[in-house]
């Protein structure tokens, strides 16, 4: 009887999963409104049905007070948002740096998305996984990408480069510095800061440069 009832509770949840994702993944990115005073797009992507991965939410506000455009989707989305990152490019309209954040499975979807933007010659300036669920490659044009992951058991969740990777890669295994798990990863204010300084690194020398220029 026992057994029944955990079976029939599993089926319910995940019902409930299911349901909330056909409702969720459907919505578009969530972009923030603000007015940018600082050159640069970030790119949060959520994981599963966005009923995880919230931490991103609140990383993105922290960037819009620092004057940066950013978006908060779900990881099912990258290709179109990474299709229309590459007409603005095109266009002249794009603003770099670009810096792609990525939890669970948009840790995953973050390399894909910054690869796919590399081969149409899009430069990605900073990629950050936060346990990824698989392994993943990125290709060219991505100038540094770090996969903080927790290792899984029987799955590799690392991080490799394709033959075409020219930038600077690294796995930080963050199960060493403990209190870390899956579902909080993505609100740690260690790894937030270290996100946060070099974004803004980046942004005030691609402005520096736009004076020169």
């Amino acid at each position: 009887m026992k057994i029944a009832i955990e079976k029939t509770t599993y089926r319910i949840l995940l019902a409930m999963v299911l349901m909330m994702s056909v409702n969720v993944v459907s919505a578009q990115a969530k972009c923030a409104k603000i007015k940018p005073t600082r050159p640069g797009e970030v790119y949060l992507l959520r994981g599963l049905a966005n009923i995880f991965s919230l931490g991103l939410d609140t990383t993105g506000k922290q960037f819009s007070k620092y004057g940066i455009e950013n978006c908060v989707f779900n990881h099912t989305h990258w290709r179109a948002i990474a299709d229309d990152i590459v007409e603005r490019a095109r266009n002249g309209q794009a603003s770099l740096p670009i810096v792609i954040i990525g939890h669970s499975l948009g840790a995953n979807a973050a390399p894909r998305m910054a690869t796919l933007l590399g081969k149409y010659n899009v430069k990605v300036s900073y990629v950050v996984m936060l346990d990824p669920v698989e392994p993943t490659k990125v290709g060219k044009n991505v100038q540094k990408i770090v996969n903080y992951y927790l290792p899984k058991k029987k799955k590799d969740n690392k991080l490799y480069p394709d033959k075409n990777f020219k930038g600077n890669l690294k796995n930080v295994n963050v199960q060493k510095f403990g209190g870390f798990d899956h579902f909080n990863i993505d609100e740690n204010q260690d790894l937030r800061k270290t996100m946060y300084t070099y974004t803004l690194e980046l942004s005030n020398a691609f402005a520096e440069s736009a004076k020169d220029d």
